[in-house]
């Protein structure tokens, strides 16, 4: 099978308390040599003559002495990027609440006889963004048991819990059939997305061999790649050529060098709901249950008649949300965001629906409407804005309200570990220590999240940049030896205002 893990990360590319609890805006600390010593340094840090200020947003707030340590452009609204996912999973898990669940069912007409099912088979999407093969597989298994060994009938894929608009038209237009773009649906598969492997052929000429993971049937390859002289350049160009309306096309072109190891490709898909039919269609020929010739998958409502046999549950939104936020999952975030909107608005879930939701609960949280501008749950767009002060209000309302805060903090990527931050920050100490939700579209490099600071204190740190004239590792560059800086301070020692050498750079790249 292909890595579900990579499909995941490749679906990446960033007051009152809920409730009406009154939370104090956030207050600058007394003069305070230390915290005076943290300004120095981090003043260095984002010291660049050649950065327009303007563009740079950053605000570091002990959560511990609910005080300002450091606030830079804080009121600026900066566009997020992927950051915007903090307010996304703030809102499912209060919201929604941790243990939240989805049901994926499975439907017939009427019983079986003597094994043989004569009409429909039913899959019926509750929106579940988890869903991948191996719970899929189970749910095979589930039809197995009910006594259905042949299927006469279609495989009936309904989605309507959600709405059919598949894209997001305010995401970027860019890059359409990558896994970080992927549709949303109510019934999807494997994040809605692909793995094509290419491997050379056994001598010079050979036709390239191309496989496709998982291979249901949705996928068709037109191979025209070839295999290259040994030491030549790899030079496969994929692409998705077509969509029939019941499959994708892709096809592969260039050549692949003799004796080369394997290679691969991500893709996503046009259909959820067909994608995750063959899925469906291809466990339960797994399990050995047969299918007619004439069978079909079909896209249509599960009609009222309809009795349910078999029922898969999701994983808890805790996990999902750890999904979401460990790999910057652009499907997962609008997937939740259209359910937000079915839970609080009503059915079918829509993305304005969700986004309404959104927009009220950060009014609620004490974020204010100054600038504000959520038309995204996954930050996938460049019409979003949020300050860093808002971030740093969204932070402190989730650390007041501990139904909220350990899954939310337990999401985070945490640096030089695991998720977006694992090459990140080595060396320094905020490795291990610091967790923080990235954001990266072209121009923008952001990161919000939380640090305990060798003195003890947890700090809440939002920074954004805008630049579109710098390439994005240039204007990340300052990320490491920042979350050094908030790593040492230290109430009880002094900080030296230039940060030790850990192969971190400032002004330029590692």
């Amino acid at each position: 099978m292909g890595s579900l893990l990579d499909l995941l990360r490749r679906g990446c590319v960033a007051v009152s308390l809920f409730g009406g609890v009154g939370v104090a805006q956030p207050a600058l600390a007394a003069k305070d040599p230390f915290v005076e010593a943290l300004s120095k340094r981090l003043n260095f840090v984002f010291k660049n003559d050649k950065q327009g200020r303007q563009n740079l947003g950053v605000s570091v707030y002990s959560l511990s002495r609910q005080e300002t340590l450091f606030d830079l452009n804080a009121e600026s609204p900066l566009m997020p990027a992927s950051t915007i996912k903090m307010l996304t999973a703030t809102v499912a898990l209060k919201k929604l609440g941790p243990d939240y669940t989805y049901k994926t069912e499975v439907l017939y007409d009427k019983p079986p006889k003597n094994g043989v099912l004569e009409g429909n088979l039913y899959l019926r999407g509750g929106g579940d963004p988890s869903l991948v093969t191996e719970r899929l597989f189970l749910l095979a298994a589930d039809v197995l048991r009910a006594d259905i060994r042949e299927i006469r009938g279609n495989i009936v894929v309904d989605d309507w819990v959600f709405d059919q608009i598949l894209r997001d038209p305010r995401r970027i237009p860019t890059d359409t059939d990558r896994p970080y773009n992927a549709p949303v649906g109510g019934l999807s598969f494997n994040y809605n997305s692909t793995t094509v492997y290419f491997r050379p052929g056994e001598k010079l000429g050979d036709p390239a061999r191309v496989f496709v993971e998982p291979d249901t049937g949705y996928v068709t390859i037109k191979n025209q790649a070839t295999t290259s002289k040994a030491g030549s350049s790899y030079k496969i160009d994929a692409t998705r050529a077509e969509n029939s309306g019941d499959g994708d096309t892709i096809l592969v072109r260039g050549s692949i060098p003799l004796g080369m190891t394997e290679q691969r490709r991500y893709f996503n898909i046009v259909s959820p709901s067909l994608y995750s039919g063959y899925g469906f269609r291809m466990m339960l020929e797994m399990r050995g249950i047969k299918f007619s010739n004439s069978a079909k998958i079909v896209h249509e409502q599960v009609p009222a008649s309809a009795r349910k046999i078999a029922e898969m549950t999701s994983l808890p939104l805790s996990e999902i949300v750890k999904l979401m936020n460990k790999y910057s999952n652009n499907f997962i975030a609008d997937a939740i965001t259209k359910t937000i909107g079915k839970e609080l608005k009503g059915s079918p879930g829509t993305m304005d629906k969700g986004l309404e939701v959104l927009n009220e609960e950060a009014l609620r949280m004490g974020l204010g409407s100054k600038g504000l501008n959520v038309v995204s749950g996954s930050g996938l767009t460049r019409e979003n804005r949020m300050s860093p002060t808002q971030f740093i209000q969204l932070m402190n309302a989730a650390y007041l309200d501990f139904e909220v805060l350990p899954e939310l903090l337990s999401s985070l990527p945490i640096a030089g570990r695991d998720g977006t931050l694992r090459s990140r920050m080595h060396g320094t100490q905020a490795f291990g220590r610091l967790r923080g939700k990235t954001g990266s579209i072209d121009g923008v490099a952001a990161i919000t999240g939380v640090v305990q600071s060798r003195g003890g204190e947890l700090l809440a740190f939002s920074v954004m940049m805008n630049d579109d004239a710098k390439s994005n590792a240039t204007i990340r560059n300052w990320q490491d030896p920042f979350g050094q800086a908030l790593a040492e301070f230290n109430r009880r020692s002094p900080m030296s205002e230039k940060p030790r050498d850990t192969g971190a750079t400032i002004g330029g790249q590692r």
